[in-house]
């Protein structure tokens, strides 16, 4: 939807954020689309009137973005007072494009590649929450050759899901770390599922780097496989949701809104009592997803959200935000490392936690 009329009300955004909405004036008009200004509640009740906004994954509709799915199919964005609309991205930079030109209010994307387009684009992009707390990657070898450590990658070939995106900077990022010449690995591309494993099996490459749940499907249906997390060698924000500075100022509590349905939805989803239905708002969107292969999946998911119990759902790690800077600048991934502020905020998640 479009902003557009002089009558709007502009309310400041650090005061709702503070719990208090306070009118500073008319006449401001929004201009992002998608977003609506707060509105007022409904007299007599404590429902929000709705807000509309669209929201984009990292790459298609899957098993790995259910928490916004569940948090439609099951209400929590309703009790929010949030309209929104799910689109499925075609990757990381299109997310981040999405968002940017203002085609979409809020998008999904690696913490590696926002980190890129912050510092060395200078992009206004700001991110609000951490999907997961523990990367989604694994490095993964058959068990009868096992590669136990970046440093044994040394002239070994190594599968990667798409040239120069996520998985290939996290592979350099590990050999840069381990000390080892990265002219020295091959990086064919073997996409997600099963197929890196045949390729393993044939001895076209000495590991790969795959989705957990992938990795996960191959161990107990196809042979077995040794691993490690990508976070063991080169930790850096994992998955998270995005908006731009635009958007920021804008005072809308839209992203508040979001954030606290998904709280909703994590708390919900994370039960295994409620893993069927969980799997049943994800086939609403991709009717053909596997049902028994999807529930598999859910204590791994749900595992990743906290870290295995050690982290807040959505929590942002300020240190993992400067810490991966630095390795991504010896890397050579970045030209330069930002403040704090120019990566991340608080603020939304904050007041979302108040709301749940």
């Amino acid at each position: 939807m479009k902003f557009g009329t002089s009558n709007q009300t502009a309310l400041s955004r650090r005061a709702f954020l503070g719990g208090t909405l306070i009118a500073t004036g008319t006449g401001a008009a929004f201009i992002l689309s998608g977003c609506a200004a707060p509105a007022p509640q409904n007299p007599g009740t404590s429902k929000p009137e709705t807000l509309s906004g669209t929201y984009m994954t990292a790459f298609g509709i899957s098993l790995s973005f259910v928490e916004v799915l569940v948090a439609k199919e099951q209400g929590f964005f309703d009790e929010q007072g949030l309209n929104l609309d799910i689109k499925g991205g075609t990757g990381t930079a299109s997310a981040i494009q999405g968002v940017l030109s203002n085609a979409v209010d809020l998008s999904r994307t690696a913490g590696v590649n926002a980190i890129i387009a912050c510092a060395n684009e200078g992009a206004p992009l700001l991110s609000i929450a951490t999907v997961r707390q523990r990367s989604q990657f694994d490095l993964v070898s058959l068990a009868d050759k096992p590669i136990k450590s970046p440093a044994e990658l040394a002239g070994k070939t190594v599968g990667v899901v798409s040239a120069g995106g996520s998985t290939e900077n996290l592979l350099d990022m590990m050999l840069v770390g381990a000390g080892v010449d990265r002219a020295s690995v091959s990086r064919p591309i073997t996409g997600v599922g099963t197929a890196a494993y045949e390729l393993a099996r044939k001895g076209e490459v000495d590991a790969w780097i795959s989705v957990d749940t992938d990795r996960q499907l191959i161990n107990d249906e196809l042979g077995a496989v040794y691993y490690f997390n990508s976070d063991d060698y080169a930790k850096v924000p994992s998955d998270t949701y995005n908006l731009s500075s635009k958007l920021l100022d804008s005072d809308s509590d839209m992203p508040t809104r979001f954030l606290a349905g998904v709280l909703q939805a994590m708390e919900f989803a994370s039960k295994p009592d409620n893993y069927e239905q969980v799997v049943k708002d994800l086939q609403v969107y991709t009717p053909d997803a596997d049902t028994e292969q999807s529930l598999a999946a859910m204590p791994l998911l749900v595992e990743g959200w906290t870290a295995g119990g050690k982290n807040e759902f959505l929590a942002l790690d300020d240190d993992a935000w400067l810490s991966g800077q630095d390795l991504m600048k010896k890397t050579g991934l970045i030209d330069q490392t930002v403040g704090i502020d120019k990566l991340i905020t608080h603020e939304y998640l904050d007041a979302a936690r108040k709301l749940v």
